[in-house]
């Protein structure tokens, strides 16, 4: 189940995952809300995916807008039932076995209706919650659902001591397949404007704040009296509420004298092109749960510039497959990136140990196999 109306990588990991599941063990049948255009991606057949029911005021909340106090939050909450009721019946008519809930939301809501229906649940936890009322409200479903918990790195998992949850750890994987070293397409770099002596520094995520761009742009003025030749390729795009984002970041560019040397891309299917035309990759992100575009750029043989923060040093080997700096730290990530764009011959080794550990650990078929063995943990449980 997932409730987005918005394509992320907390989606792109689930319709990768359903695509790899075994067909001979599961029958994946993915649950969502109308109007959700990103289902329409190729990894899962038409036939197995399910439109059940209407956006509600309940999903256009943030998170944060929640409150510790149930009469404060009962509003919002109440506004879920009515998904609550139709994910119930759908669950019902389809003869599910059990139910796989792919974000906060649904990890409440669909955790309600795969209760009432008598499922068992698991929720794959994809995100790293501030001490406050969205981590309680969830702490307080889970005592409710009694859901079995798969957490996508460390930092997520460690967001639950002290409750009666214990998370799995499962890193995330990609299809390694779609991302392989070697030279772009031709005509890529002109296509967008780029002249062959660009060394890029590209990152790739949702233009949030917590991602660290703003500590990007800043640090790009430092690398650009050392590298004169640098540009910074922006891959991604704004949410609904966040629509003024880009916008400031591009002010922020301005007023830094770098916009010229800012690229932004938006939403772009080439990613792994992108990346293969890239010197390094960078993603200053604070607590950051995981890091998908991470193991994709290690994937195509990238050295990666990241935060010692969240979930990223269980992935980036610091001094090995890339360099780890503070969030908000400017000046280290200048100095990093300087580094790795002067010293190509260290850059190049960090990039091919990096490809070998996204190899070695972030196969989205080994994550297939043992999330498969969560879910046949769960079922003979509910069959006794």
């Amino acid at each position: 189940m997932d409730h987005a109306e918005q394509l992320g990588g907390a989606q792109k990991s689930l319709m990768e995952l359903l695509a790899h599941l075994d067909r001979n063990r599961f029958e994946p049948m993915l649950l969502c809300t109308r109007g959700a255009g990103w289902v329409e991606r190729e990894e899962l057949a038409n036939e197995a995916k399910h439109p059940v029911f209407e956006p509600s005021a309940v999903f256009e909340q943030r998170r944060d807008d929640l409150s510790a106090s149930w009469l404060q939050s009962i509003g919002r909450l109440t506004s879920g039932m009515r998904p609550v009721r139709d994910l119930k019946r759908a669950l019902e008519r389809l003869q599910v076995d059990v139910v796989h809930t792919n974000t906060l939301k649904m990890h409440m809501i669909g955790g309600a209706a795969a209760r009432l229906a008598g499922l068992p649940v698991v929720w794959h936890v994809r995100d790293i919650l501030e001490e406050g009322p969205a981590l309680e409200w969830l702490a307080r479903a889970g005592r409710w659902a009694q859901p079995t918990v798969i957490a996508i790195s460390r930092a997520v998992a460690d967001q639950f001591a002290g409750t009666d949850l214990e998370p799995t750890i499962i890193y995330n994987g990609i299809p390694l397949e779609r991302f392989t070293p070697g030279a772009p397409p031709d005509g890529l770099r002109g296509d967008i404007g780029l002249r062959p002596d660009d060394e890029l520094v590209c990152v790739v995520g949702r233009l949030t704040p917590w991602k660290g761009h703003r500590t990007l742009l800043s640090a790009l003025r430092q690398v650009a009296a050392e590298r004169p030749r640098v540009k910074v390729l922006v891959v991604g795009e704004v949410s609904f509420w966040e629509a003024d984002y880009e916008a400031e970041l591009r002010t922020l560019a301005e007023e830094l004298g770098v916009a010229e040397r800012v690229v932004w891309l938006g939403f772009r299917d080439d990613v792994p092109e992108i990346l293969r035309m890239c010197d390094v990759f960078a993603l200053p992100s604070a607590d950051e749960p995981f890091g998908r575009a991470i193991i994709e750029a290690m994937a195509v043989a990238k050295p990666v510039v990241a935060t010692c923060s969240g979930g990223v040093p269980e992935i980036v080997l610091d001094g090995e497959t890339g360099l780890l700096v503070d969030p908000g730290d400017d000046a280290g990530l200048a100095e990093a990136l300087i580094s790795l764009l002067t010293d190509r011959g260290r850059a190049r080794e960090m990039g091919q140990r990096g490809q070998a550990r996204a190899h070695s650990q972030f196969d989205v078929r080994r994550v297939a196999r043992m999330v498969q063995d969560v879910y046949e943990s769960v079922i003979p449980a509910r069959q006794t």
